[in-house]
C-alpha cells in the first residue's frame, strides 16, 4: 500500500490546532487536510485524538467516566466538612467534594490502547500536540510543505507504515 505516518509535533497542547487552522486558511482544498488528525498528549499520559485516521473519523479521549467510587468518597467527605457550616455548607460540600472525586475518578481510568494510539503515543511527548497523517508520500509532502511555511513551528517525523499495521488502522 505504501502509506507513511507523518507526525508534526508542536511544543504545546494547542499548537497543532493553531497550525492546522493556519494551513486551512491558506489552502482549504488541500487533500491532506481531510486525511489528518490532531493528537493532544496531556498530563498523566492522557491522549486525545480528533480527525481522520485510515479513512475513519476518530474522536476519542483517554479519560474515564466521572462516576465511580472516588466520586462518592469525595461527595461524602465534602458533605461532612460542609456540615460544620450548616445546611448550605452541606450542599456546597457535597457538590465540591463530588466534583473533585469525579475528576479523580476520570483521571484514574486505565489508558486506552489501539494500534493507532500505541503508534503515536511515543511520537508525541506529554504536554505536546501533533498533526498526524496516515497517507501516501505525496500527501505527506504537501502537509510538510504547508506546515513549514506557517507561523507555528513543529518537528516532523515520517516513516513508512508496514502493510499489516495499515490494515489494522484502516479496519478501525
Amino acid at each position: 500500500m505504501g502509506l507513511e505516518l507523518a507526525v508534526m509535533v508542536y511544543p504545546h497542547v494547542d499548537g497543532a490546532d493553531h497550525a492546522f487552522a493556519d494551513a486551512f486558511e491558506v489552502d482549504k482544498q488541500a487533500a491532506w487536510l481531510s486525511e489528518a488528525a490532531i493528537v493532544e498528549h496531556h498530563r498523566h499520559d492522557r491522549v486525545e485524538v480528533r480527525g481522520n485516521v485510515g479513512g475513519h473519523y476518530v474522536d476519542s479521549d483517554d479519560e474515564g467516566d466521572v462516576i465511580g467510587k472516588k466520586t462518592l468518597e469525595g461527595a461524602l467527605t465534602g458533605g461532612l466538612v460542609g456540615l460544620v457550616f450548616g445546611p448550605a455548607g452541606l450542599a456546597a460540600g457535597l457538590a465540591v467534594g463530588g466534583s473533585a472525586g469525579g475528576i479523580a475518578e476520570a483521571h484514574s481510568a486505565p489508558h486506552r490502547h489501539s494500534a493507532f494510539l500505541d503508534e503515536v503515543r511515543g511520537d508525541v511527548p506529554e504536554k505536546h500536540s501533533a498533526i498526524v497523517l496516515l497517507a501516501a508520500a505525496e500527501d505527506a509532502d504537501q502537509m510538510a510543505a504547508a506546515l513549514a511555511g506557517g507561523r507555528h513551528r513543529g518537528e516532523l517525523t515520517r516513516r513508512e507504515v508496514p502493510d499489516d499495521l495499515v490494515n489494522v488502522l484502516q479496519a478501525g
